[in-house]
Order: C-alpha cells, then structure tokens, then sequence
C-alpha cells in the first residue's frame, strides 16, 4: 500500500514517469491457478493491476518466479536475471562442484548456469502424498565425492531444500550449498538452517534485506550493481542489455 500511495502522489505532483523498482515481486508464486477443487485467486496478477491503476509507468523486478507474470503487466516490466552473478559466485568454488535442482521447477535456471561453467548437474525429484506433503524424494544424477550446491530462486520456510541437503549426504556429497536469489526466510528458516548437519552455506541475494547475525552460515550475494543499470536504463528509455 505504502508503494501504492507513493506512486499515486509522484502522478498528483504531475511526475512525467514512475518507475517502481520492486526487487523482490510480492505474491510471486500465486500465478496461477493451483487448486484441483477450488478456484484460487490469481495474486501477482492482482498485484500487477494495483500497480498501474496507481499510475506506474515502468516495473523494474528481480527473477519473477514464472515469467508469464510479464503478460499480466500493460506496462514495460525489466525483469532482471540473476544467472550470471550465481554462475560467477558457484564457478570461484568450482572443484568438484555438482549443480542440484530441487524439483522440476529449477532446472530452467540449473541448466542455464551449467551452459555457463560447464559443470554437471542432477535433479532430486519430489513425490506428494494426500496431503500435499512431501513422501518421498529421489535422486537422479550421482553427486559422490562432490560438492554439491542446490540451486532455486526462492527459499521460504526452507523445509523442502534441507530435505534435499539431507538425501545429498545420504547420497555420498561431501558438502552442500544452497544458493536462492530470494531468502524469504519466514517462520523458523535461519533456526532450520543454523541446526542443518547438511548445510555448510546458504547463499542469497539482496533483494530482500538479511540478518546475517542470525545465521553465521549466511552469505548475501549484491545485486546492486544489476539494478542499478536497469533503473539507468529506464531513465534513459534504452533496452536493458540481455547479458544482466
């Protein structure tokens, strides 16, 4: 609401464009319609109306968690990619590093950094019970010996990638990274991640800020830099380069 009320007032003082610089998109994951027995409400689109109805001209956003969530947008949307920044921070710890998707969902974003450091990769896949909990995950790939770095671009309450750091050990890695572009980190996460035998870093960006006195294994990627050349870009109505 506060970014609301913001936008509507710089269009009252007659502001010739607004740009909202939304670095982590609220309501994300709700793009869709997910329930088989009831209609649920499509949230980011949602979201997407409010911010033009309030008058923004131009949405600057980091890593949208499904891409079609630019078509809910009338308005130009920069939707930053993160892929080179990760590449960059998992290729410097590179020997033996084996990339892991946790669920189908990542292994756009896995792939994409494999294309880039030409390391390996696997995928754990995940089966539901009744419920909606997780039953049972396997492992496709072999990640032996290897240090193993999980890769998504949301951590949560971080239940589902624990689990995954702890069938990598049960697997034979030698040690497991997490590296999210998101650490929402809600509820219990940092105590989860803090008491994790499997874990011996977890790894996000900075959109969203981070209290990393509260979980020594705690690394903060900065993505400043990447913003910061979308919003000059936006000011001076040039595209923003592919390569961010």
């Amino acid at each position: 609401m506060e970014l609301l009320l913001a936008i509507q007032a710089c269009k009252q003082l007659h502001a010739t464009s607004v740009t909202a610089v939304i670095p982590c998109f609220p309501y994300a994951r709700s793009d869709n319609y997910k329930s088989e027995s009831r209609n649920l409400p499509i949230a980011a689109k949602l979201i997407c109306k409010l911010l033009e109805a309030a008058g923004a001209d131009h949405v600057i956003t980091v890593e949208l968690h499904s891409s079609q969530t630019e078509g809910f947008f009338n308005i130009p949307v920069a939707n930053i990619q993160t892929t080179q920044l990760i590449s960059k921070h998992i290729f410097q710890k590179s020997k033996d590093v084996i990339l892991v998707a946790p669920d189908a969902g990542a292994m756009k974003k896995v792939t994409a950094i494999s294309e880039l450091t030409g390391l390996p990769f696997a995928l754990i896949h995940k089966e539901r019970s009744s419920d909606g909990t997780i039953s049972r995950m396997t492992l496709v790939g072999d990640v032996t010996g290897r240090r193993a770095v999980i890769v998504d671009d949301m951590a949560d309450t971080c239940g589902t990638v624990i689990k995954a750091a702890d069938l990598l050990i049960q697997m034979g890695a030698s040690d497991v990274e997490a590296v999210m572009t998101h650490g929402i980190l809600s509820g219990s996460a940092l105590k989860k991640i803090n008491e994790s035998s499997s874990i011996s870093r977890f790894t996000v960006t900075n959109t969203l800020p981070q209290h990393m006195e509260k979980c020594p294994k705690l690394e903060v990627i900065d993505i400043s830099e990447l913003v910061g050349a979308a919003i000059e870009n936006a000011g001076s109505n040039s595209t923003l380069d592919k390569s961010l």
